[in-house]
Order: structure tokens, then sequence, then C-alpha cells
């Protein structure tokens, strides 16, 4: 099922309206091209993080896999002069660190999995156009900012998440950080939007104004 946006949400950042945080979504034009592969149950969840990312990375784009009748795009996901990397934490992913970075031979294509744990288990292990990319994965580290859905166990991120600490050794600690700060907007906004907590736990960006009226 394809996206269809209520006219109440706000195009850019797909919230309501009055709750908009676009002004924190940062446009990052990085060296890294980020290439997710978003499941298409995850096209009509508001909760979806792939999308915020991709708002914020100039250089990234999202291709959806699972429609029924349509065909996956692989095109580009290998390229001459850049590395491809799939952000996926496999049993034989390497971690990213500095020491791993140092030794890439060119920027790199992220090809980020977006989905459930078990379709994106098959996924990755059925495309054939995945097979030979090595698969990395990040260090463990603070708990997850997002609470928008029940997590599988403690150390689970979400898809920004990850993307953001890819990047955080990928490119620069100030690309995840802009990244993280959108994302805590996004989680505190929806869950006063949904009644879940209240103005005062707000403390990344606040409540606007104008929206005290939704409650």
């Amino acid at each position: 099922m394809r996206r269809v946006l209520s006219a109440h949400r706000c195009p850019g950042c797909e919230i309501r309206k009055p709750l908009c945080f676009c002004e924190f979504i940062p446009q990052l034009q990085l060296q890294t091209r980020v290439i997710i592969l978003m499941h298409t149950s995850e096209e009509v969840l508001p909760s979806n993080t792939a999308r915020l990312a991709h708002k914020a990375l100039v250089n990234s784009e999202i291709r959806v896999n699972g429609r029924k009748g349509d065909k996956l795009s692989t095109e580009g996901l290998v390229q001459p002069g850049r590395q491809a990397l799939l952000l996926y934490p496999s049993p034989f992913a390497t971690e990213l660190s500095p020491e791993f970075v140092s030794q890439l031979s060119g920027p790199v294509n992220l090809i980020v999995p977006d989905g459930k744990w078990r379709q994106t288990q098959k996924f990755t292990r059925r495309e054939p156009a995945l097979a030979g990319i090595p698969h990395v994965k990040v260090s463990d580290g603070l708990p997850s900012e997002y609470r928008l859905r029940a997590q599988p166990n403690d150390k689970s991120l979400c898809t920004l998440e990850a993307i953001a600490r890819a990047l955080g050794v990928l490119e620069s600690s100030e690309a995840q950080a802009g990244l993280e700060n959108a994302l805590k907007v996004m989680v505190e906004r929806t869950l006063w939007a949904r009644g879940y907590i209240t103005t005062d736990k707000c403390t990344t960006a606040g409540i606007p104004s104008e929206a005290r009226f939704m409650r």
C-alpha cells in the first residue's frame, strides 16, 4: 500500500501541522550515500523513522521492496570507486570503527534494510543483489530513544538510530547528533500528541504554543 499523507499533516515532517518540527531536521550533505531498502509494510506507518533519515540526508534514497507486482531496483547498490556496506547485524557483521573505516577503498554506499526483524532477515538472505556485500553493525551504546514501538530487546535501535550511529563513525559526530536530535523531537511530539507524556517532559524542543489547543 502506497502512503497517502493526510491534509492535516505537514508534508515535510509528516506530523500534525501544529506540531511541525521541520526546523529541527538537518540537511546533511555527506560523502556516504545511504540507500534505504524499505519493506512495503513500513510505507504507511507514521512511526517509521527511515523517512525522517531520508529527509535529513541529502545524498540518500528510499527503495521499496515487497510490493506485489513490483521488482525492487538494485541498480547502483554497488558502484565502481565506492565501497558498498550492508548495515545489518548478522552473526558475521563487522563492527564499524575508525580502524575499519580507515581501510575502506573509497566513499561508502551504506545499504540499510528497513522493516520488522523477520522481514529484514528474509530479505537480506534471499535478495541476490546483496550477496557478497560486507555486513557491518554499530557498537553497543546508550539505550534507544525510540519509544513509539515495542523493541525486540534492550539493545535494539530504530532505523534512524542505526544510520545515525553508523554515520557517526563513517562521517562525523555532528552528523550523528543532528539525526538523533531530530528523532528525539519527533518522538516527544508524537508521544505528546497521543497523550502519553505531558508538556514538561518534552525537553528537546518543547511543544509549539499553537499546538496546545489539540489537548
